[in-house]
């Protein structure tokens, strides 16, 4: 009887005598203790009470978490547990939680660096919860953890990871709606398989992981750039044998994580359990043998990619290193269509080449050319970045080279400054000179004009009236002592009886003032002499404003995200200048109700991933140099067919004489007919 509990608990306790037996383990207590009511009820205090009166023969018996159940009748029972190392009193978060729970879904490794709370869940094997990191920051970054269970075998295969993985994105996306659920809050996925695998070795599922990986990524890219998801995590558990071949489950951990900067790059492991609790104490890298990397973190806080990546999102956009991924995704979708396509057609192709997507960074050397390599990613210092891609398309199976630059909007707001300047002139100027194409990935905030940030305390103001100051103010005047405290020719000034009246701030940092305009024009100009010597597209991300828009305005082709205006400068101070409220956002100036019918933007996206995969279909029209012949893909459509499309009595668009409809075929080849601006 639940009611009873008090006086029923040392009664139970006695039983067991002064000690369980068992090992110890150095994390403390190991035992569980599980009682359940079958009638009665009672409340969370009368049992923490009880726990409390009893916490030393507890303690005796090594008892690390009490669970209670009550039973409800028909309804499901009602489970309470009273972890030891919080002093027997009850968690919340695992209210309602089967005993086994919490282990199995490694609650115990997000409670060490996240404040926690639960959110509820549709699935019955599911907990979502939020996460609050543990930090003294305002602002402190957030993470919605998804956490499940599954009894299905078949997980490893790419259907029985498509599926669970809908549902995991099912899940996150009705947890998008609740309000405590932020909007730069960044998602994580956990599934814990159960079922034994066999016939496999863990290298085999790993390298199976691997495929699996990047199919799921092809077909769901849209919806996990929406739902934000940076990790997605699968434990299974693989039948094996040891050295002396006695039967053994190896547990494996497979992992698709964007937290050291690569889009969802996939790694598996191998876990070594606690002999005795069962807790994983080390994860091990499948494949490096002996020398196997082995490491066991807490799920880290918020690293500096992580901190990028979150201001990206919160300007509507996607961090630039992130793009690098997204094209690799673009590029499998566009060769999984195209082998479609192609199915059955003789001396066709039937596999996607290795090596699809290579990329290296075009960094400045220390004589100030452009050098290819590599480096640690969000370590960047210039708000510019520059890659040549090599990828392997449908037309050059054999790999063509293109040219992206794109502006880090997680850098000083994606402002174009003189290092911007110079790294994106020295790009450009790069494509050129290898007739390559460049493709430009723009969101940023214009030219920099910056502030001497050291001056900003030191200055007083001169109001004409210092009961009012609504009435303005005669000048910004700097003691005396201020004054000579100061850099020598920081600003010009003269003399007041206050003191030194400001006239001019100069500053002693290079980069702020009008040597940025001279950078603009500088961009302006490469970018007009890229228009007449290679294919230039821009793609626009997000806001993109005056040299920004500029140059996106000076290449060839125009793509634009819904959420990515163009303009010169913000409406507010165009009202300002109008002297009424007459635009209320950015998109009434530059949107793409606004770009695309006047014809400036050549094609409209929905997100930054149909965006990319807009970008590769452009180029599959673009010659890989401009002294190639123009690029040629297979088709399935037979070049002997008849044009079946014909033309009617009655008015009729004639555009259907090139591209054909579904019924009747027209001019071009099946499937390649492409009209911006439709």
């Amino acid at each position: 009887d639940a009611g009873k509990f008090a006086q029923e608990l040392p009664v139970i306790l006695n039983a067991y005598g002064s000690k369980l037996s068992g090992d110890a383990s150095k994390d403390g207590p190991i035992n569980v203790l599980q009682i359940g009511a079958i009638s009665g009820d009672s409340d969370i205090a009368d049992l923490e009470n009880a726990l409390a009166a009893n916490q030393a023969k507890l303690n005796m018996l090594g008892i690390r978490t009490v669970t209670v159940l009550i039973t409800k009748g028909s309804k499901d029972p009602t489970y309470y547990t009273f972890p030891q190392c919080d002093g027997f009193k009850e968690d919340p978060l695992r209210r309602g939680m089967r005993p086994t729970f919490h282990h199995l879904l490694e609650l115990g490794r997000l409670g060490e660096n996240y404040n926690l709370e639960r959110i509820p869940a549709v699935g019955r094997n599911v907990q979502i919860y939020v996460g609050t990191e543990k930090t003294v920051k305002r602002n402190a970054a957030q993470v919605v953890f998804v956490r499940g269970v599954t009894h299905t075998p078949g997980l490893v295969t790419f259907s029985g990871a498509r599926r669970a993985l809908l549902q995991g994105l099912d899940e996150l996306e009705r947890a998008q709606s609740n309000s405590k659920v932020t909007l730069q809050s960044s998602s994580r996925i956990y599934l814990h398989s159960l079922p034994e695998l066999t016939g496999a070795t863990p290298e085999e599922i790993a390298n199976n992981f691997y495929d699996v990986v990047d199919k799921l990524k092809s077909r769901l890219a849209q919806r996990l750039l929406k739902l934000r998801v940076d990790e997605i995590e699968a434990k299974v558990r693989v039948t094996s044998t040891d050295e002396d071949g006695n039967p053994m489950v190896v547990p494996v951990r497979l992992v698709a994580s964007s937290m050291e900067g690569e889009w969802l790059k996939s790694a598996a492991y191998i876990e070594r359990p606690d002999p005795v609790t069962g807790v994983t104490r080390e994860f091990c890298v499948i494949g490096a043998g002996k020398d196997a990397v082995c490491m066991l973190d807490p799920y880290s806080t918020s690293n500096i990619i992580q901190t990028k990546r979150a201001i990206a999102r919160r300007v509507g956009s996607t961090y630039a290193y992130d793009f690098l991924g997204l094209l690799e995704v673009g590029l499998i979708q566009e060769w999984e269509n195209y082998l479609s396509d192609l199915a059955g057609a003789p001396g066709a192709p039937s596999i996607i080449p290795g090596g699809l997507f290579e990329s290296q960074e075009l960094l400045e050397g220390p004589d100030g050319n452009l050098v290819l390599g590599k480096r640690e990613i969000g370590t960047n210092k210039v708000g510019m970045v520059a890659w040549l891609v090599k990828m392997k398309t449908p037309e050059y199976p054999e790999g063509r080279e293109v040219v992206f630059i794109a502006n880090d909007v997680t850098v000083q707001s994606g402002s174009f400054g003189v290092p911007e300047d110079e790294l994106f002139f020295k790009a450009s100027k790069y494509a050129r000179e290898h007739k390559l194409p460049r493709v430009y990935i723009a969101c940023n905030s214009g030219a920099r004009i910056g502030l001497v940030d050291d001056l900003k305390p030191k200055f007083n103001i001169k109001f004409i009236d210092e009961a009012s100051p609504s009435k303005g103010f005669e000048y910004l005047y700097l003691t005396d002592e201020v004054y000579k405290s100061l850099p020598e020719g920081s600003v010009n000034v003269r003399q007041v009886p206050e003191g030194w009246a400001i006239t001019d701030i100069i500053g002693t940092d290079e980069g702020i003032g009008v040597e940025n305009l001279q950078g603009s024009g500088k961009i302006a100009g490469e970018t007009s002499r890229a228009y007449d010597e290679i294919f230039t597209l821009s793609y626009v991300t997000g806001r993109s404003v005056g040299i920004g828009a500029y140059l996106v305005r000076l290449g060839q082709r125009i793509i634009q995200m819904k959420q990515g205006p163009m303009l010169l400068t913000g409406y507010g101070a165009l009202n300002k200048l109008l002297g009424r409220e007459v635009y209320t956002s950015q998109d009434q100036l530059g949107g793409p109700q606004v770009m695309f019918p006047n014809g400036c933007t050549h094609e409209v996206v929905d997100d930054d991933q149909q965006g990319v995969s807009s970008i590769l279909r452009w180029l599959s029209f673009v010659p890989k140099t401009t002294e190639s012949p123009p690029a040629v893909r297979q088709c399935a459509d037979p070049v002997n067919r008849d044009v079946e499309w014909r033309p009617t009595p009655t008015p009729y668009d004639p555009r259907l004489m090139l591209s054909g409809t579904a019924d009747a075929a027209g001019f071009f080849d099946k499937g390649s007919w492409k009209e911006y601006l439709s």
